[in-house]
């Protein structure tokens, strides 16, 4: 399934997808009228809008680490499409973001948003009772959390890419789809410019494997070391250090 996802600067799209007919009603709140969110979102680095042809996710950061999710898909981007999206939606705030949890309301009767909130792992944490807006009343609206632990056990993508590291690295190891599965993770934050993160949840894993940790040895550039190899993260490529070549 080709699904592209990219963040928007402005609100365009986003509002097209807001005020259609199959989406209104679910996404409105106590507002009336047609939506705009164009002041929320040009200029708001703490709003962050990663939308495709028929939908996607606006990630809204509450607080360090903590962010709000909210969902809008058109009727023909629903089911396998949506899910698809989600996961690069998810891709890119865990990997580009310091986001370690995010929250989505899923008020009662929405069938798709709860569909979708199971499909891609999040977990029911409790109802809030007045949690939402429909029809200009409160009514409630169950409140799922995904961490970052959770999504790196699951998520598409990252044994291949830690395979890709420990290939680029030169790093000759036993086969470990678990291994890879979190130094592809801790790759793509390295590649996502989230440095303190990715070593951070890759020696979380470390600890509990007893698999040698991962060291920052600079900054700028980024250069990280695990276990004897040196590497520096040059754009979307990593580069291994040669036994007697320096740091910078």
């Amino acid at each position: 399934m080709n699904v592209t996802i990219e963040r928007h600067t402005d609100a365009a799209h986003l509002n097209s997808i807001l005020n259609h007919p199959d989406v209104y009603q679910w996404v409105k709140g106590a507002a009336e009228g047609p939506l705009d969110l164009t002041p929320l979102v040009v200029g708001n680095d703490d709003v962050i809008p990663l939308l495709g042809e028929h939908g996607g996710q606006i990630y809204h950061r509450l607080q360090p680490g903590l962010f709000d999710c909210h969902s809008q898909f058109l009727t023909q981007g629903r089911g396998a499409w949506a899910i698809e999206a989600t996961r690069k939606t998810l891709h890119w705030v865990f990997t580009r973001t310091e986001a370690l949890e995010l929250l989505t309301r899923v008020p009662h009767g929405n069938v798709a948003a709860k569909a979708l909130a199971k499909g891609i792992g999040g977990q029911f944490q409790f109802t809030n009772e007045r949690g939402w807006v429909m029809h200009n009343k409160p009514v409630p609206a169950d409140i799922y959390s995904l961490t970052v632990q959770e999504w790196m056990r699951t998520a598409p993508g990252l044994v291949e890419r830690g395979k890709w590291l420990y290939e680029r690295l030169g790093i000759e190891a036993p086969a470990d789809e678990t291994r890879d599965r979190y130094a592809g993770a801790a790759c793509d934050m390295l590649l996502g410019g989230q440095t303190l993160k990715a070593v951070a949840l890759f020696n979380r894993f470390a600890a509990m494997s007893w698999h040698p940790l991962a060291q920052i040895v600079s900054l700028d550039p980024v250069a990280v070391q695990i276990g004897e190899v040196l590497f520096e993260v040059r754009g979307d490529d990593v580069i291994p250090f040669a036994p007697s070549e320096p740091t910078h």
